[in-house]
């Protein structure tokens, strides 16, 4: 198997803008880092630390790296399945860095979220933040284990890794990339403020020409931003520097933009193919006042020395690329390979009044997933509602892919892993929530599953929202899993079940206590009450559990045609005047007796796993 060598080059040629009149770089560092500057390593030392990694050729290295700022959205688990899949079947690596920089956002508990929902998923990394097995094993009281840190390319939490993002930024100080900026918050107000009546302005004039008949486009030229003559320390001089250091102000560390803005930046997304952006023309900042890096620069820094090949994440980030391109250029690094998956989106009414008529028009706008409005974002939502979580991963591939139901359909006992997930595939538009489209696949996804795998899975969510049924479930095992097992397995195995609140409508009547509190039984119409009691006597007294399902029903027909009921549905449908009724509704008064409800799997299996004596204690009750 070939191997890629862990020599071949991941940098650029080292650029450095060349000094102006009296521009110290040495000092300026030593003046902003102090001790730190001396201690600082060198980019060539990481790249000894962090080598390139020997992987089989065509490998994919991805990650997910989200922020612990929330409860785990539906969309993080779509990314980290593309991500997982592509690195799994290219023998790769996926990894898990949290991206925790912004301290201010960060909940408690975040982290524990979204590492248990990736586990539950069966999405969890090969390296990166992981979870260790709980003391004592597999306890079953809800213990979980302590968070460790897996792989040689860590820290894999970001605020870990502050002294690598320090170091890298003094490495851009000298060789004129980066500058230290002292505005105040008060400053950059001034400057927006600015901007914006320039803006404000500039639209005045560009409408009262356009209204004379001439075009001008200065007014898309002024934004609001730190560049240009607005960036007031991009060129400061050292003394100005040592003045506001010695005055306290605190700084934070900015990239300098080039100073040519007027080209673009090109490049090929893996999923939307060629986009083409003017560059980035913002003195955008790399290291916060406190030296914790923005997104941005920690990213750039970390996808390089984690040896991180393909980006992909949300198509949010796309307005971020020309700064991103831009960051690896001026770090020497050769730029990941990037793709940008669409949202999920939902689909929301819009009422509009129409100016002109004053009518209400409705009409369909589409929008992501929302975190406040849409229950369906949180991860948890799916839990909630019982959908297994292989199905969600199944209703997630078929959004990332139309592809795969048609390979599912001509695969139906293959696990979802050997789909051969494809980057260039992937839908380029954004995909509609359909929870109709979600329990769909549910239900397929629980019929191929075995009788101990649904009491399993199923037991696991009844214990957190149907306790009661938990512990009717696991009183007994495998009576539970001889239930569940009806009708199961073949090309009709049971569809019954669709989420797993299904359970207890399906389970209720081989539990005693659930049966008991039935308090109307729907028996047929066309069985009066007068023949209830002599057709269940007769049923009683020819039950044998031995009798095969063909055998017993001969009986049923048997009692039934002696009682004035056709033998055969067609029979009855072709005279209906001349019987009572037939025997399927002989048979559905023995169904409906013995569970309580007209919808059960068959009759025979259900019989008999509820056994003889609790049969026919339960036909004795009507008679």
């Amino acid at each position: 198997m070939d191997k890629q060598a862990s020599t071949e080059t991941t940098l650029l040629p080292v650029t450095v803008r060349e000094p102006g009149p009296g521009e110290d770089r040495d000092e300026l560092v030593r003046l902003l880092f102090g001790d730190a500057a001396a201690s600082a390593r060198r980019p060539e030392e990481y790249e000894a630390r962090y080598p390139r990694r020997a992987l089989p050729k065509g490998a994919m290295v991805t990650r997910f790296a989200p922020s612990p700022t929330g409860f785990m959205h539906i969309g993080g688990v779509f990314v980290s399945l593309i991500n997982k899949r592509l690195s799994v079947q290219s023998e790769g690596v996926f990894f898990l860095r949290l991206e925790d920089t912004d301290v201010k956002r960060a909940i408690p508990g975040a982290i524990d979220t979204i590492v248990d929902s990736l586990a539950r998923y069966d999405l969890s990394p090969h390296e990166g933040v992981l979870r260790a097995p709980a003391k004592g094993g597999e306890r079953g009281d809800g213990s979980r284990g302590e968070f460790v840190q897996q792989g040689d390319y860590g820290p894999y939490i970001q605020t870990e890794r502050v002294a690598i993002y320090r170091d890298y930024a003094i490495d851009l100080i000298r060789r004129g990339f980066a500058y230290p900026c002292f505005c105040t918050v008060e400053e950059l107000d001034a400057i927006r403020q600015e901007q914006e009546a320039l803006q404000k302005k500039a639209v005045q004039e560009q409408k009262a020409l356009q209204e004379k008949g001439v075009q001008d486009q200065r007014a898309v030229a002024i934004k609001t931003g730190y560049y240009g003559r607005w960036a007031k320390w991009r060129d400061a001089p050292l003394a100005r520097v040592k003045e506001a250091l010695a005055g306290g102000t605190p700084f934070v560390l900015r990239l300098r933009a080039p100073d040519d803005v007027s080209g673009r930046v090109e490049w090929k997304d893996g999923v939307k193919g060629v986009i083409s952006m003017p560059v980035n023309d913002l003195d955008t900042i790399l290291l916060k006042s406190d030296g914790i890096p923005t997104y941005h620069f920690a990213h750039a820094v970390d996808d390089h020395l984690m040896r991180t090949t393909h980006v992909i994440r949300g198509d949010e980030w796309i307005s971020s690329m020309p700064l991103h391109l831009q960051l690896f250029r001026v770090l020497g690094f050769r730029p990941v390979e990037y793709a940008h998956v669409p949202p999920i989106q939902k689909i929301d009414r819009v009422e509009e009044a129409d100016p002109e008529t004053g009518e209400t028009k409705v009409s369909d706008a589409r929008r992501k997933l929302s975190k406040r409005k849409d229950p369906e974002a949180n991860i948890e939502y799916y839990r909630e509602i019982g959908v297994p979580e292989t199905a969600t991963i199944e209703y997630l591939l078929n959004i990332a892919n139309s592809a795969f139901e048609d390979w599912r359909k001509a695969n139906p006992d293959k696990p979802y892993t050997a789909f051969p997930l494809k980057l260039n595939k992937l839908a380029p538009g954004g995909a509609l929530s359909d929870l109709v489209k979600l329990k769909s696949v549910s239900q397929a996804v629980v019929s191929r599953m075995s009788a101990e795998d649904v009491y399993a899975q199923g037991l696991e969510w009844a214990r957190v929202y149907d306790a009661e049924l938990a512990a009717l479930m696991e009183r007994d095992p495998e009576y539970t899993k001889r239930a569940l097992g009806i009708e199961r397995g073949g090309k009709k195995s049971n569809k019954r079940i669709v989420t797993w609140p299904d359970l207890r409508p399906q389970l209720f009547f081989f539990f005693d206590e659930l049966y008991g509190r039935v308090e109307t039984f729907d028996f047929p119409e066309n069985v009066p009450e007068g023949d209830r009691k002599p057709l269940l006597r007769q049923m009683l007294d020819t039950f044998d559990p031995a009798d095969a399902k063909e055998a017993w029903f001969e009986k049923i027909r048997q009692v039934a045609v002696a009682s004035g009921y056709a033998g055969e549905v067609k029979q009855y449908k072709a005279s209906p005047e001349a019987f009572k009724g037939h025997v399927g509704d002989v048979s559905m008064l023995l169904r409906v007796a013995v569970c309580g409800t007209r919808n059960s799997p068959d009759l025979t299996e259900v019989m008999a796993v509820l056994g003889e004596p609790r049969v026919r204690a339960r036909i004795a009750r009507f008679l």
